[in-house]
This record gives structure tokens, C-alpha cells and sequence, in this order.
């Protein structure tokens, strides 16, 4: 990752320097060209003198830069950067600029014979313009730094607040969970007390799960159908045959993600809100859908007194499934039908 920030800023300060080393001989050499034509003096203008004095003016770039960001420190947005600063840059970047380009044109004449027009040779203005948008560029590089420096702490700020607001709401499930397990156990106790040991010795493998999966933030739909078996075992030992379970689900989907409990919270909530006897059978399917998502759906025989509650448990869930994948739940009731579908996370 830092190799590949540095590699980043060098090609980035490659590419202003050659950038405004066009931009500042561009009318020159436009000018020679329209004004000789395509003949072979003008081809060797422009391999020994264009060519040359773009490379000339894009290491004074590479140059200024270097001065420029000792300066200013565009690549650290945290450091302190004062008005004087950039005076102070500016002016030593124009004095460098003219140093620079009168060695490196002087050296020219030297090796390769080329005799320059005075007036362009120390052009004070190009070389003022060079150094300007040498500070210019800085200044741009500093500010888009800043800007996304600002854009990865809020993003940082928004995944805080978003596991926060998870833990929150795995902490309200929890102990809803027990408060019911707890209930069922305490009315098996009445009702089948040679039956109560076995529930206990199930009903310690489900919380077993719970705490270790309630340490995740998503677990595979494989784990969670393991985990819902030995609920559901726990269900059929209270309820018997007034209750039946159907579940049919792809091979394919099983190594997809849901939050932890995810299914065991819908089953609590059908028990919950629906009358279960012998005359009205609870019947429960988790199937599996075509668009990566799982339908859990129960047929609806309402409670003449229904259970007190908090209605957190469906609410909890559209809200774990919207901070962890950004999709929404779906809940229907149609046709004596009450269906929730889950979409499934991928890994």
C-alpha cells in the first residue's frame, strides 16, 4: 500500500511536469510550425531544439517540485501551512527557475550549437509562469490530498457508527433469546418433566451456539441451519406434533452469510404470534430462492391473546440485514401466509 502511494505521487508529478512543460513552449513551437512548414529544417528544429528545450524545462519542473513539496507539504495535509509559505516558495522557485535555465541553455549552446534568440533565452515571464504553476499544481495536489484524507475518516466514522449500531442491536436480541428459552423451559417443566432434561441438554448446545456466534458479525447459512436443527429439536419437544418443519435449501447457497440467529429469530416470532395446537398446526418452511435469498414462511393462526412484546425481533433484524449488505428484508402476509424473506450476504 505505500509502495503504491509512492508510485502514485511520482507518476503524478511526471505528469504536471510534462504537462506544463508543453504548456509553456507549446505556443513557440506552434508558431515554428506554421510559420516553416513540414520541410526537414523544421523537423531538425524540433528534435534539437523543441525536444531539447522540453526536456530542459520539465527537469526545472521536476526540480521546482521537489522545492514545492519541502515546502508545502501537499502529500501531509496535517502540517501547518501559513500564507508566507507559499511566498517563500514561489520566490524560490522563480530564483531557481532562472539559475536552472540559464545553466541548461548555456550548456546547450555548448554541446549542440544552437543559438538561441536573447529575448526568449530569459523571458522573465515564462520563467515566472514555470514557477507559478509549478506552485499552482503544489497547492491542487494538497488540496485533493485533504480532500480525500477527509473522505476516508468519514468513511471510517460511518463503519464505527454502523458496528456500533450492531452491537447495539445484538445486544437487544440476546437477551430476548433467553427471556424465551428460558419461559419454554420453565412451561415444559410443568407440562413434561421427563422431557425437561432432554430440552436442557439441547437447549445448552443452542446457547453454546449463541454466545460464540453473538462474538461474529455473520456466520454461513450452513452453520446457522446447524444451529436451527438443534432449535428446532427444542420446539418439537415442547410442542410435538403441533408443530412441523420443512426446510429445502440449495447446496449452492450454503456457504452465503447472514447475521447470527438470523432464522431463530423468525421461528420465536411464528411461535410467538400464532395459536399452536392440535386443532391449528404451526407449519414452517425455509426454502431457498432464485435470487440469492431464503423465504421463510409460516402459515398465520393468531393468537386470541397474543404475547406481550417489545417488537424488536423483526425490526432488529431488517436493521442488522440493512448495516451489513445495504439490502432490506422482505416481510409479506398473504393468503393466511406470513413470509419473510432473507437476502443472503456474500462473503
Amino acid at each position: 500500500m505505500v509502495k503504491e502511494h509512492i508510485y502514485r505521487n511520482i507518476k503524478m508529478v511526471l505528469g504536471l511536469s510534462a504537462a506544463i512543460s508543453v504548456l509553456v513552449h507549446f505556443s513557440g513551437l506552434f508558431e515554428k510550425l506554421t510559420t516553416s512548414g513540414f520541410g526537414y529544417d523544421t523537423i531538425l528544429y524540433f528534435v534539437l531544439h523543441g525536444l531539447v528545450e522540453l526536456s530542459i524545462t520539465f527537469f526545472a519542473c521536476l526540480l521546482l517540485f521537489c522545492v514545492t513539496f519541502y515546502v508545502l507539504k501537499p502529500l501531509n495535509p496535517e502540517a501547518k501551512i501559513k500564507e508566507f509559505h507559499y511566498i517563500i516558495a514561489l520566490v524560490v522557485s522563480y530564483v531557481l527557475v532562472l539559475l536552472t535555465t540559464h545553466h541548461l541553455f548555456a550548456l546547450r549552446k555548448v554541446f549542440l550549437d544552437i543559438e538561441m534568440d536573447p529575448q526568449q533565452l530569459y523571458l522573465k515571464f515564462k520563467d515566472f509562469f514555470l514557477a507559478l504553476a509549478v506552485l499552482v499544481s503544489t497547492h491542487v495536489v494538497r488540496i485533493i490530498n485533504q480532500r480525500n484524507k477527509n473522505r476516508r475518516v468519514v468513511h471510517d466514522l460511518k463503519l464505527d457508527l454502523l458496528q456500533r449500531q450492531y452491537d447495539v442491536l445484538k445486544n437487544q436480541v440476546s437477551p430476548h433469546f433467553l427471556f424465551n428459552t428460558l419461559n419454554s423451559l420453565k412451561t415444559l417443566i410443568k407440562e413434561s418433566p421427563e422431557s425437561a432434561q432432554d430440552y436442557l441438554d439441547h437447549l445448552s448446545s443452542v446457547l453454546r451456539y449463541s454466545l460464540t456466534a453473538s462474538e461474529k458479525n455473520m456466520v454461513t447459512l450452513r452453520e446457522e441451519l446447524k444451529f436451527v436443527h438443534s432449535y428446532i429439536h427444542l420446539l418439537q419437544l415442547r410442542f410435538s406434533e403441533n408443530i412441523t418443519f420443512y426446510i429445502d435449501i440449495n447446496e449452492s447457497s450454503l456457504e452465503y452469510n447472514i447475521p447470527p440467529s438470523a432464522l431463530q429469530v423468525l421461528l420465536e416470532n411464528a411461535i410467538k404470534h400464532n395459536e399452536i395446537s392440535k386443532k391449528n398446526t404451526l407449519k414452517i418452511t425455509i426454502n431457498s430462492s432464485d435470487n440469492r435469498s431464503i423465504l421463510i414462511k409460516n402459515n398465520i393462526n393468531t393468537k386470541f391473546s397474543p404475547e406481550p412484546g417489545l417488537g424488536l425481533g423483526l425490526s432488529n433484524l431488517s436493521n442488522q440485514f440493512r448495516i451489513l449488505s445495504g439490502k432490506e428484508v422482505t416481510i409479506t402476509s398473504e393468503n393466511g401466509f406470513f413470509i419473510v424473506e432473507l437476502p443472503l450476504i456474500e462473503s
